[in-house]
């Protein structure tokens, strides 16, 4: 008994670290975290004081959906854990969860900045906008919208090897139309990370573009609908608003032009 009144039994450990006394005889099983002493005739597990920061260590990679198992190999055949490399190993983890999730909310971000956006103009008005300058993945179309295979433009891109860490912004992707006297040219296009453009790629221009919120596709009607505002030859661009009201089967449309020098 002298000895177990120096330490610390399950229920306490649990109870200052927040581990469930489930997951704690886990963590033993698995050889992840010994008891320094378990009661031969009760079977009773009891930790010192100081593995409770081991527990709390491990709840934290637990939390960062690090496998338990894997945590083992910091784990030497005399039971001595490489702390060190341990924690390096959970700082790295944690740094790219947070810059996932910095991300993440960035892109929430700049869909409420959309939203509240959307709010100030009615559908089938026509309004002026800056637009930075923008990087599209296109797949040319042949000869209507009609035909066009969004699984096939996937595939397509996907292949270019872009993964989430390439993408700190909101990312656009719809519908392309290069007006000229010639005729019209089209194109379905997926917005690049800036500054990393690979594949078959458009430079879209940054400037004044002049815009229209639509319930249904008018891309190929932009030479009607801004007959007013632009002439000679010009860029439509096509996309998917997010609006404080998102209809996901019938979702609003943003329809912008620039005039191409």
């Amino acid at each position: 008994m002298a000895k177990q009144n120096k330490l610390l039994s399950i229920g306490d450990i649990s109870k200052l670290t927040g581990a469930s006394i489930k997951a704690l005889r886990y963590y033993d099983r698995i050889k992840l975290l010994k008891p320094a002493y378990i009661d031969s005739s009760s079977k009773y597990r009891y930790y010192t004081f100081d593995q409770m920061y081991l527990v709390n260590i491990i709840t934290f990679c637990v939390e960062l959906d690090i496998p338990l198992k894997e945590l083992t190999k910091f784990i030497d055949d005399n039971k001595i854990i490489d702390a060190s490399a341990l924690l390096a190993y959970g700082k790295e983890i944690a740094e790219k969860k947070m810059r996932k999730f910095q991300q993440g909310l960035r892109i929430v971000e700049q869909a409420e900045q959309q939203i509240a956006a959307s709010k100030k103009h009615c559908i089938g008005e026509i309004y002026s906008a800056e637009i930075p300058e923008k990087f599209f993945y296109v797949v040319p179309l042949e000869q209507s919208f009609d035909k066009l295979d969004w699984a096939e433009m996937i595939n397509s891109f996907l292949s270019l090897g872009y993964n989430d860490d390439d993408y700190e912004d909101f990312t656009e992707s719809g519908l392309l139309c290069e007006y000229s006297p010639a005729g019209i040219k089209r194109y379905v296009f997926i917005e690049l990370p800036k500054g990393k453009p690979r594949g078959e790629y458009k430079t879209i221009p940054g400037g004044t573009y002049f815009c229209v919120h639509n319930s249904e596709s008018q891309i190929e009607n932009a030479s009607q609908i801004f007959e007013k505002h632009i002439k000679g030859s010009f860029l439509a661009i096509e996309t998917e608003i997010f609006t404080e009201k998102y209809e996901v089967n019938k979702p609003i449309s943003e329809l912008r032009v620039i005039r191409l020098e």
